[in-house]
């Protein structure tokens, strides 16, 4: 038994979305594929998504679907960011991706080998320096002369700036000849078709601060050829930050990275919508996969996740992390009493949506107000099961609700609301005491 959610195996670019995608993206696909083809001007598309939304499962499939599902003739080429951000500069690791996806001795190999002669000539170790001297960043210039200021006479310091310009014209040229060199790889064929790129810069919004945004830099300043195209899978929301964390709390960081992002595109799509309920059979797909079982409260959790508004359901990382936790908790056919499934079961939904409620639910502080919230707990709604989301809310609101009035003879078959229960609000704490692992007895039945 596996207590973690395997990836799936994508074989990027040759699989596509047939072979692996159940959430109905293949349309947004479609719709992305068209606007690369049918562009030629260099474009930056922001695919924009939350933690947990999938962007990275789509970008995998998008890579090999281009071509195989979508007819694409674009050479699409995908990059995780992450994995290199231990680097210093992208430009080498993109121009270094970019490099293993031609032959060598073809045309496309030798324009690229052109390029990469042209960032060694731009390239320093101070490499963040040398891009903003290179894009007319006159403090790094005037810090560099400062310097020389310190430990030269006038006149050294009059050669060092000569020969510190000199290096900077150099390097301009160096950039010169790189997009000089992309144009030749994107160069029409004997049919006059260009060949277009489209490189997938995927986790962005992951990596450090100063190279995610150094990213974006490279890509606005050495990539500006057309019919090359970047796609990038981040969290705007997150870029946002790296952008105030390296600038200041003050700058508009949503009109900042307009400079750099021409499209954006939202990665859920229309699956989240009240017509269909993509995570759900998502969920359900994983918990066949993991064996989940009735007595690991699979019964219970389908039935809130099916009276769920589409908003309020789990993303695709949060299902992952609720199929886990299930697994991980006291099966029902273990235990010498029967717990309330649906307290236990709506609490692995909301600590894999929101963990900070299992703390509030262990210490006793979970308000009715949250759960009402987190769950969609709403009375007169029209669901596909009322008689479930009306028993959830009694059982619910006879747990939290201080000043509720539970009539004394109101004892049900189902043993509801517990008989020996001395205090109603231990009930929470004691039940996510059992899930998290604080007590491992309860005195309730």
């Amino acid at each position: 038994m596996r207590l973690t959610i395997k990836e799936p195996d994508i074989d990027i670019g040759k699989d596509g979305f047939d072979k692996h995608c159940q959430l109905g993206r293949a349309k947004t696909g479609k719709v992305l594929s068209e606007l690369v083809e049918k562009t030629e001007d260099p474009i930056v598309i922001a695919l924009d998504g939350s933690w947990g939304s999938g962007k990275s499962f789509f970008l995998k499939c998008w890579t090999g679907a281009h071509t195989n599902e979508n007819d694409g003739k674009a050479k699409v080429i995908y990059f995780d960011a992450f994995e290199h951000d231990y680097l210093v500069d992208p430009l080498i690791a993109l121009t270094g991706v970019l490099s293993d996806q031609f032959d060598p001795n073809s045309k496309a190999g030798k324009a690229i080998g052109a390029a990469k002669k042209a960032v060694s000539k731009v390239w320093r170790p101070a490499t963040r320096i040398g891009l903003a001297a290179a894009t007319a960043g006159v403090s790094e210039i005037a810090g560099a002369v400062g310097d020389a200021v310190v430990a030269s006479s006038n006149e050294e310091l009059s050669k060092a700036s000569e020969n510190f310009w000199k290096k900077e014209d150099g390097r301009r040229a160096a950039m010169k000849e790189f997009r000089t060199a992309l144009r030749k790889l994107t160069e029409p064929d004997n049919d006059g078709i260009p060949q277009k790129i489209v490189i997938i810069i995927d986790e962005l919004d992951r990596c450090r601060p100063d190279y995610a945004l150094t990213m974006l830099e490279v890509i606005k300043h050495f990539f500006a050829v057309d019919n090359v195209h970047f796609v990038l899978g981040v969290n705007l929301n997150e870029l946002q930050n790296s952008v105030r964390s390296r600038y200041g709390a003050e700058i508009d960081a949503g009109k900042y990275l307009q400079k750099f992002i021409n499209v954006k595109f939202s990665v859920e799509g229309d699956k989240w919508n009240k017509y269909n309920k993509g995570s759900f059979e998502y969920f359900k797909k994983l918990a066949e996969t993991q064996g989940l079982t009735e007595d690991q409260y699979l019964d219970f959790i389908n039935c809130y996740l099916e009276n769920m508004p589409p908003d309020r359901l789990p993303n695709l990382r949060s299902c992952e992390r609720l199929v886990t936790s299930a697994i991980l908790a006291p099966a029902r056919n273990k235990l010498a009493y029967r717990p309330d499934a649906h307290i236990l079961a709506g609490l692995l939904i909301m600590e894999s949506i929101d963990p900070d409620t299992a703390v509030l639910a262990r210490e006793g502080e979970l308000p009715f107000e949250t759960v009402q919230k987190t769950l969609g707990l709403r009375a007169n709604r029209t669901v596909p099961d009322p008689s479930f989301l009306d028993e959830a809310i009694n059982r619910w609101s006879f747990c939290l609700e201080e000043d509720l009035n539970w009539p004394e003879n109101d004892q049900r078959a189902s043993g509801w609301p517990p008989a020996q229960t001395n205090n109603r609000g231990d009930i929470v704490p004691r039940l996510a005491g059992l899930l998290w692992g604080t007590i491992r007895t309860l005195d309730i039945e």
